[in-house]
């Protein structure tokens, strides 16, 4: 018979399907599944709401069964963490989300047994634990699986860019050791590892770190060796994202449902350029909570600097490349008009079809790969053909898409009840719109069609008397616009085509210099620069970190090789040298790390 093994801190209990799968799968099949689905699937969502602290693991000593309210229960507790609808069913979405690569930590605190106590387990969420000392040291025991993309080299410079994503707002201050001992204790590994929380193979669980404590494991961080771990390439699991993440457990936060947050449990894709990564506010504040805000730049020292007065050497690593397939039907980004952009949470997305691109605060492209709308924003129409226009709402920061003659309103990317409702509600023409923004001057919302615009107080709910206005007023600027949208540097900015136009502060007058290339400057492309492997990228873009070559011509593969400006030494201390080359020093381990993919690859 097959049997399955249920660990706690203190034995491992033997249990047999009959004591608890069949009353489960009855109650599963009559009030909380689709009828589509398999008992498999039923049993797989049971056991995952278990592992993940939704439901408490059944009792084998009392044989105590879930009830059908306890199921329901926590399903809806899982579906509000994970941003769903609260069906309170194992629906397809529920399921699919369940399916999603994940960290193994549980996302609630194990709730109590049927007998009042609660069993608890050294992943389990914690209450304010942190270290009590701000130096912390830390190693790489194992590396990963060899891989063409992934050197030992850069793992390490991986791993020191993700913790100084926290000491750069923490009091912590983190050094690689040499010796075995050590507080953070990275390893990668498979399967069983002997710390009580086997991996699961390619997908599920990739990767968990123990909270500070007093035990021999704290703070130490596992990855799952049988995924394809990469960095700046699409199809695997970025090693710096799942990284920042784990860290952020090994320090004491736990898992938070924000969508946007580094904490989420769900991995969720790159997120930029490790040198010039920041964290959420939302995560800051988290942090400051636990250690207090730091009062002066982040270190992470090399081990006993002292036993190495050479300075390190340079590594020319002219051959390190980073290929980026594209989708077969995504739009090419350098190579066409947007049909909208906006300016969210702080962040630029440009939208073209049912596709988006997005850019961080600091105008750093997140992915070459476009994602689609409707995954993200859900409750729009899977079969969404593009957008009109997209704004963030000024007061409440809701998020508006307009789209024909309808709009819809999300709350963060989760659709409010009742839309779409047709563009009237704003006192728009029937036509639809081209653009809107929110201009900074004023924060009132302009809306653009054709040669005139509309001015709108969204604290009122009302258009502004006098409107529409021909669209002349703002010098400049073109009729027929694609969007509008205003960013974190106070000026507005209007796109059309394959240009794009500045107005600054509250002149309605376009800054001379303009119109520029939209594509050059906020999507990475360089002249004459394309996705498409029809067109070859014979320019070059030189940055202050050394030259980028692109090259387009074969396969549909966006590549970039990375090749430094000069030799020059950098210092005996963790700094970036002018050209933005890492090195990391660690004593007896190696010479030391040079981390130029990272700096080759595009954000």
């Amino acid at each position: 018979m097959h049997f399955r093994k249920w660990r706690s801190a203190q034995r491992n209990w033997i249990i047999f399907p009959a004591m608890f799968l069949v009353p489960i799968l009855c109650f599963l099949s009559e009030t909380f599944a689709a009828p589509s689905l398999t008992a498999e699937q039923m049993n797989m969502g049971v056991d995952w709401l278990s592992r993940f602290g939704y439901l408490p693991p059944p009792d084998p000593v009392t044989g105590q069964l879930q009830t059908k309210e306890a199921l329901t229960k926590a399903i809806k507790a899982m579906q509000k963490y994970g941003g769903l609808e609260e069906t309170g069913m194992l629906d397809e979405e529920t399921l699919v989300l369940m399916k999603t690569p994940r960290c193994s930590l549980p996302d609630v605190s194990e709730p109590e047994s049927h007998s009042g106590r609660r069993r608890r387990s050294v992943l389990s969420v914690p209450s304010q634990t942190k270290w009590s000392k701000r130096h912390l040291s830390w190693r790489i025991r194992t590396f990963p699986k060899e891989s063409h993309q992934l050197g030992r080299d850069t793992v390490r410079a991986l791993m020191y860019y993700a913790l100084k994503v926290w000491s750069d707002v923490s009091p912590l201050n983190f050094h690689e050791v040499a010796g075995s001992e050590a507080d953070i204790q990275v390893e990668f590994t498979k399967a069983d590892h002997n710390d009580g929380y086997p991996f699961d193979g390619p997908g599920g669980t990739v990767a968990h770190a123990f909270y500070p404590g007093d035990r021999f494991t704290a703070g130490d961080t596992h990855f799952d060796d049988d995924e394809d771990w990469t960095f700046r390439s699409p199809g695997g699991m970025d090693l710096f994202a799942v990284a920042v993440h784990e860290f952020g457990h090994a320090i004491g936060l736990a898992h938070t449902s924000a969508i946007e947050s580094i904490m989420r449990p769900y991995y969720q894709g790159p997120v930029g350029d490790p040198l010039k990564y920041s964290l959420l506010y939302e995560d800051k504040v988290r942090v400051w909570q636990l250690y207090g805000v730091r009062d002066s730049i982040s270190h992470t020292d090399r081990p006993d600097a002292s036993h190495s007065t050479d300075p390190p050497v340079l590594l020319d690593l002219p051959e390190n490349r980073s290929t980026v397939p594209l989708d077969p039907d995504a739009p090419d980004r350098c190579n066409t008009h947007f049909d909208a952009v906006a300016q969210i949470r702080g962040e630029a997305f440009f939208f073209k079809g049912k596709y988006f691109w997005r850019l961080t605060r600091e105008k750093h492209l997140v992915s070459l790969r476009p994602a689609q709308i409707h995954r993200f924003w859900r409750g729009l129409p899977a079969n969404l053909d593009g957008v009109d226009a997209v704004y963030e709402r000024p007061g409440d920061h809701k998020i508006v898409f307009f789209k024909g003659l309808k709009y819809w309103i999300f709350k963060d990317n989760n659709v409010e009840e009742g839309y779409p409702r047709p563009i009237g509600d704003f006192g728009l023409p029937v036509e639809g719109v081209d653009g809107a923004f929110v201009w900074l001057h004023n924060e009132k919302t302009y809306f653009f069609k054709g040669s005139q615009y509309w001015r709108y107080d969204d604290h009122l709910r009302r258009m502004d008397l006098g409107y529409p206005k021909d669209s002349m007023l703002w010098k400049g600027v073109p009729p027929h616009l694609d969007d509008a949208m205003r960013w974190s540097d106070g000026a507005s900015y209007f796109f059309k085509g394959k240009e794009y136009w500045r107005v600054v502060g509250s002149a309605m007058e376009v800054e001379s210099g303009y119109p520029r290339p939209i594509g050059k400057d906020w999507l990475l492309c360089a002249d004459m620069q394309s996705d498409s492997p029809a067109l070859e990228a014979n320019g070059t873009e030189t940055r202050s970190h050394g030259q980028r070559h692109a090259s387009h011509a074969e396969d549909n593969y966006e590549v970039c090789s990375c090749t430094s400006d000069s030799a020059t030494a950098l210092s005996a201390h963790l700094t970036l040298s002018p050209l933005g080359l890492l090195a990391l020093p660690c004593g007896s381990l190696a010479p030391l790390v040079v981390l130029a993919l990272v700096l080759c690859a595009p954000p």
